[in-house]
């Protein structure tokens, strides 16, 4: 039964979002004076029709619950009427292109910004940090800002989570905004030799200071326990023990010290460190993904609100691109990609839960703002067949001097593009319900 409505709410989700970017297609065409043939909600044979007594526009509704489409005079072929879309100058023809993704981004802005109004956002600013990871070594505190994260900008935890997602667990690099003003730059390197059981964790700073620990593989206690020894600048000493992921707990990752005086004196023992990290278990055990310090969120007005929305938005839209590049450079797998059936499986997820309903149509209508600001930044792309694709033969046009690609031969190359995209859409679906059954 869940799945079902899962289904039901995806194809609702996905139908409302083709039909306001269809719209912005609609709207834009019938402001420059371009006739719309059909306005259709829905694929197939027709269920239902009427036409516009003004327009001459039919709007339909058709059988199949998928999406929907705005078809314009002149669109694919030579047409010598005024209202054929081929007969107007280019930068109308590119307005009305660019209106379905303009929509799509302006609903995705609106919907935001009432989540942000209601639960407040998440800022860059770091508000915890935990005390037995190495983050806390490298002086990160409440306060900071993260600015940069491997030579990525960082607006909002969005921008961090995605690319520390595609960069993995290796080294990592941040600039951070002190809460004094200051500006430092922290770089955490990880050398870990497995035959000679030595790690090596390195930490930069930008006044040009570099602590470095290296310890060894403590195998006659636990082969999995490095200890590693930092001596200060007043002669006292801090030892470090990190206790990394096994394959059966991959997770596992915590590190506690001993805290030594110029003289070698314990100043605290392991029962009580042990103690102590078991206390803070929550901060002290963490995903390989984790690096221990969590974001602030806030709570501002509307304007404030809308601001922040509009760098959210900004950046999912990035991340469409990012995520491209980090698929053709193999820094992400295939299997990072989900399509129609893998959000299904997400709906079902927060269908589901057990929070309360509130926040589950929250969780719904923010998934909805994503894959609307994804299914524009999708648009844009420079493939024939998609929005993106019919503004490059309007640049060809530019540059050739007025000179129009045929709609004949346009119509036959976006054709093979289309296919090709569904092509790959079949791909990704696989994906998903092999994701699924492995599940």
């Amino acid at each position: 039964m869940t799945i079902a409505l899962s289904i039901l709410i995806m194809l609702l989700i996905l139908t409302l979002l083709v039909i306001v970017h269809e719209w912005g297609h609609y709207i834009a065409a019938r402001i420059f004076g371009v006739k719309v043939n059909e306005f259709s909600i829905f694929m197939g044979p027709k269920l239902f029709q009427r036409v516009g007594k003004k327009t001459g526009t039919v709007f339909t509704i058709r059988c199949l619950p998928l999406g929907g489409y705005c078809a314009m005079e002149g669109e694919e072929t030579t047409e010598d009427t005024d209202g054929a879309f081929c007969n107007k100058p280019w930068w109308q023809r590119t307005i009305i292109l660019l209106a379905g993704v303009f929509m799509n981004i302006i609903l995705a802005i609106v919907v935001i910004t009432v989540i942000f109004m209601i639960y407040g956002y998440d800022t860059r600013k770091v508000s915890v940090v935990a005390e037995h990871l190495p983050i806390s070594m490298i002086g990160l505190e409440p306060g900071d800002s993260i600015t940069e994260y491997n030579d990525y900008s960082v607006f909002n935890p969005l921008d961090f989570n995605l690319v520390k997602y595609a960069e993995g667990s290796g080294d990592s690099e941040f600039t951070v905004k002190k809460a004094d003003g200051g500006k430092e730059k922290y770089k955490l390197v990880r050398n870990i030799d497995e035959t000679g059981k030595r790690s090596e964790i390195q930490i930069y700073r930008i006044d040009g200071k570099t602590k470095t620990l290296t310890g060894t593989y403590q195998a006659s206690w636990d082969e999995n326990l490095l200890i590693a020894e930092l001596t200060q600048a007043d002669g006292s000493k801090i030892q470090y023990e990190f206790k990394q992921g096994t394959e059966e707990n991959p997770s596992q990752y915590v590190c506690v010290k001993t805290e030594y005086d110029a003289n070698g004196t314990v100043l605290s023992s392991r029962d009580d460190l042990y103690t102590e990290a078991s206390v803070q278990s929550q901060l002290a055990s963490f995903d390989p993904y984790q690096y221990g310090f969590s974001f602030s969120a806030k709570r501002g007005n509307l304007f404030e609100a809308i601001g922040n929305a509009v760098v959210y938005n900004v950046s999912l839209v990035k991340s469409v691109f990012n995520s491209l590049k980090w698929l053709i450079t193999g820094k992400l797998g295939m299997d990072a990609m989900s399509g129609p059936i893998g959000l299904t499986t997400i709906v079902d997820d927060v269908v589901t839960s057990e929070v309360g309903v509130g926040t589950r149509i929250t969780a719904l209508f923010e998934m909805a703002a994503l894959i609307s600001a994804n299914l524009a930044a999708f648009n844009i792309l420079p493939i024939p067949g998609l929005d993106g694709g019919k503004l490059i033969f309007i640049i060809i046009e530019l540059i050739r001097r007025g000179k129009k690609v045929p709609p004949e031969k346009e119509a036959a190359v976006s054709l093979i593009f289309l296919a090709l995209l569904i092509l790959f859409s079949i791909f990704v679906a696989g994906n998903d319900i092999l994701r699924i059954i492995r599940s």
